[in-house]
């Protein structure tokens, strides 16, 4: 079955109604998907047949989910690609997935025309909107005056839907390949815990360009989500979106979750319809999920996905308590255990490396094999994130693998570290890192973003990490930031960290 027919059967399903909100307009889920039918025409026009890959880079806004309809009706397969990209990382995803077509929007075209003006044989730049940059067609009247592609290509569950490429923390990113099943399960899986009567007025702030985009589209298909988009996160804006279109749910990065939580006009808007937010990108600290939802009176569930799994792996039914620091339990019909390094199943309560196994595996990592083999092994994707499960099931996150701090010989989990810092009440935010070092070969280092209006020292840090760590897991070093480096998803980057901690030792002079 083909992902497009999703949508297809929410407009039958549910008739026409006004499903999207962006930038003071409503568009109906008749519009969306008329638009996406004369878009895929054009598409097919030029030339994009049943396997191609096309890539979409946009800021959030309804172009995307009509260009990810579009793709997929004509048999083709999406590569989404983050807005905020460099040319130089653009170029290499255009050339490692093959593709011949970028649909993008007039902001993103110089980055677009930049990645691609060296690669030999690249077909076509189309922009949803008018732009002076040389090889870029702006397709707009093309798409008004289409005839409608009525038909969605017929595809197999295992075929490919989506290449979706990592973030990429080191070396070059790698294309995650997710089938149409994989999709179609995994919208389902989700929709499956809601509990509500009526549909839902959700709120897109993160990403739409991203596997998380895909899921949000298709999970609001299958239950006949109102959903107000924001190109970009903008506290504030958030709020009065919150406010005036009377937004229930909302999934956000527990960075975004701060930054809402100390915003200095909060309380003057009204936000008593938010009753779901769902954190997910990045660890979701136990007195960041208390606090948000005691100031916002709403439930906060964590919940766990990556890519490889197509997306949302963990999470809670509406109707399920929350367990603090466990991102709940696995979806239907996908499976979970913890591993050691030998490949052997853990117990409850056992730290090792979180397996997945079920529908929503990835088919493997686009042209890379060896690397392919090395993360499914015997059907079980591991997933390079460290943790433990309890007896009932609850899975609850340590760290990346990568991440660990390897102090002595002893692995220190740099987000135990990071849960005893946060209960200080002047940090905002913070990040524990491993650095080199001359004796443990690794110290354990700290950057700090303190709450607006508030000052802060070394000693109080390293005395609140005291207060719920061993002296051994103390930091070393302390650093204080603005803000904290993040990709995209809301993830924070801690090899950029490592590298501006070793940059400033090697300017001193160590």
């Amino acid at each position: 079955m083909n992902a497009a027919q999703l949508a297809n059967e929410g407009l039958e399903r549910f008739g026409e109604y006004p499903a999207t909100y962006f930038e003071g307009r409503e568009y109906t889920n008749k519009e969306k998907l008329d638009y996406a039918c004369r878009l895929a025409t054009v598409l097919k026009e030029r030339g994009v047949k049943s396997g191609d890959r096309v890539v979409v880079m946009m800021t959030t806004c309804p172009d995307v989910p009509a260009a990810f309809q579009a793709i997929w009706r004509i048999g083709a397969v999406i590569v989404p690609i983050m807005p905020q990209l460099i040319p130089e990382e653009v170029q290499y995803i255009v050339e490692n997935s093959g593709a011949q077509l970028v649909l993008t929007i007039p902001l993103l075209a110089p980055v677009v025309a930049a990645a691609t003006q060296d690669i030999d044989g690249f077909g076509d730049m189309l922009a949803c909107g008018p732009s002076d940059i040389p090889g870029l067609t702006d397709i707009t009247s093309d798409v008004e005056q289409a005839a409608m592609y009525e038909e969605v290509a017929e595809k197999r569950y295992e075929d490919l839907a989506v290449l979706v490429y990592t973030s990429g923390t080191t070396g070059h990113p790698k294309g995650v390949m997710l089938s149409h099943g994989a999709l179609i399960d995994n919208a389902k899986c989700v929709a499956g815990l809601f509990n509500e009567s009526g549909r839902s007025r959700s709120l897109m702030v993160l990403p739409m360009s991203h596997v998380y985009g895909i899921l949000l589209m298709n999970v609001g298909a299958l239950l006949g989500f109102y959903t107000a988009m924001l190109a970009s996160f903008d506290p504030e804006e958030v709020l009065q979106t919150i406010q005036d279109y009377k937004v229930n749910r909302v999934s956000l990065a527990p960075t975004m979750m701060v930054y809402l939580l100390n915003h200095p006009a909060r309380a003057k808007y009204d936000c008593s319809s938010l009753k779901f937010v769902t954190a997910g990108s990045a660890p979701l600290a136990i007195e960041l999920q208390e606090q948000f939802a005691k100031r916002f009176d709403c439930r906060v569930a964590d919940g766990y996905g990556q890519s490889e799994a197509t997306c949302a792996v963990t999470s809670y039914r509406d109707d399920e308590p929350i367990v603090p620091g466990s991102a709940g339990r696995a979806l239907p019909g996908i499976e979970m255990c913890i591993m050691d390094d030998d490949g052997k199943q853990l117990g409850p309560h056992e730290t090792g490396e979180i397996c997945i196994k079920g529908s929503i595996v990835m088919l493997g990592y686009w042209n890379k094999p060896e690397a392919t083999a090395e993360t499914i092994v015997d059907d079980w994707l591991h997933s390079g994130d460290i943790g433990h499960m309890n007896e009932d099931g609850y899975v609850f996150i340590t760290d990346r693998k990568k991440d660990m701090i390897i102090k002595g010989g002893e692995n220190i989990s740099p987000r135990q570290i990071e849960e005893a810092i946060h209960k200080h009440p002047g940090v905002a935010e913070c990040a524990v890192f491993g650095v080199p070092d001359d004796k443990f070969q690794e110290e354990i280092a700290v950057a700090v973003v303190p709450k607006p209006g508030q000052t802060l020292n070394d000693d109080e840090i390293v005395s609140a990490a005291l207060e719920h760590v061993t002296k051994f897991k103390k930091p070393k070093y302390v650093s204080f930031k603005q803000e904290l480096p993040k990709n995209s998803n809301g993830k924070v980057l801690k090899r950029t960290l490592r590298e501006e901690w070793v940059a400033g030792i090697e300017d001193r002079g160590r």
